[in-house]
């Protein structure tokens, strides 16, 4: 069975702040996590959430496909003009951060950023301006049905 809470947790890792370089100018990540707090932490700052997967079974093993919500959140609404020009540099940095190491760990095939959005996003009823990214994590593994 997949570990829902370890892919979530390797894949915050991937987006912590030594595991990132910002881009030149700008304060690198200050939290990566999926453990999701209360209201903000300090900005920036990632958020990972498990969103959607799917199940393929065949003989003798369990291949799956699922879906991870990664958001940068940049700051809280203020300058949107100013903070367009960060997220677009940023963004640059962060849709390579998973390029590297692919292979999370354990069954976890492969694990790719497959779509971006960059705009505003609520988080804890306040507006952010931020970048959601859409991770495709891949996992195939042993499989057999008991009774």
């Amino acid at each position: 069975m997949p570990d829902f809470d370890a892919i979530t947790v390797a894949l915050a890792a991937r987006f912590a702040p030594g595991a990132v370089t910002p881009p030149a100018g700008y304060d690198n990540i200050r939290t990566s996590t999926g453990n999701l707090p209360g209201q903000m932490v300090p900005l920036p700052a990632v958020l990972v959430f498990p969103d959607s997967g799917v199940f393929d079974y065949v003989p003798s093993k369990r291949d799956s496909t699922h879906e991870f919500v990664i958001r940068f959140y940049y700051n809280q609404i203020g300058d949107l003009e100013r903070d367009m020009v960060a997220l677009r540099k940023w963004l640059t940095v962060l849709v390579d951060q998973l390029r590297l190491s692919t292979q999370l760990s354990g069954i976890v095939t492969f694990a790719r950023i497959a779509t971006w959005k960059i705009g505003v996003l609520e988080y804890a009823n306040v507006n952010y301006s931020a970048i959601e990214l859409r991770a495709v994590v891949k996992v195939n593994e042993g499989w057999a049905p008991s009774s």
